[in-house]
């Protein structure tokens, strides 16, 4: 009985550990360019310049004292999607507010509120906003994931 309730300790250990895991930052963004690859056609379809980026910005909503306190505080504002062209990628000049494939904005949507209700260490590492880019081809996608990969890694 004492192995089974210490195995049974290890897998929920794991489990605590590994949606925790999940619902880092890095994480979101690796997750976001998953979802980005086996949907690209969709995703890209209407911009022209696939060297393009599109900046997400996800806003959160201020929170009380009291709701920091009762780690109550994490609600998603708003999230807004911005396209960026290649030339002025790093400046993040004259970007242009877009609207974006509906499923991409449903599953960041669901995978922050997620992390929300099952994180207290994301919420603990919130900041007032979480800011991103997508890149609009397989290569430079794979290039983004590898260079996130890489700061998690360190």
């Amino acid at each position: 009985m004492k192995n089974v309730i210490l195995i049974l300790s290890i897998i929920f250990s794991n489990l605590i550990f590994s949606q925790t895991k999940k619902c880092s930052i890095q994480e979101i963004q690796l997750e976001t360019y998953a979802f980005a690859l086996n949907n690209l056609n969709r995703i890209n379809k209407k911009f022209e310049n696939k060297e393009s980026l599109i900046e997400v910005s996800i806003d959160f909503k201020e929170y009380s004292e009291k709701q920091y306190e009762e780690k109550n505080y994490a609600e998603i504002k708003n999230i807004i999607y911005y396209l960026i062209s290649p030339e002025n990628s790093y400046s993040g000049e004259d970007k242009m507010e877009i609207k974006i494939y509906s499923k991409l904005d449903k599953f960041l949507i669901d995978k922050i509120e997620n992390c929300i209700s099952n994180s207290v260490e994301f919420k603990e590492q919130l900041y007032d906003n979480i800011t991103f880019r997508i890149p609009l081809n397989e290569t430079n996608i794979r290039i983004a994931i590898d260079q996130v990969n890489s700061t998690i890694n360190e």
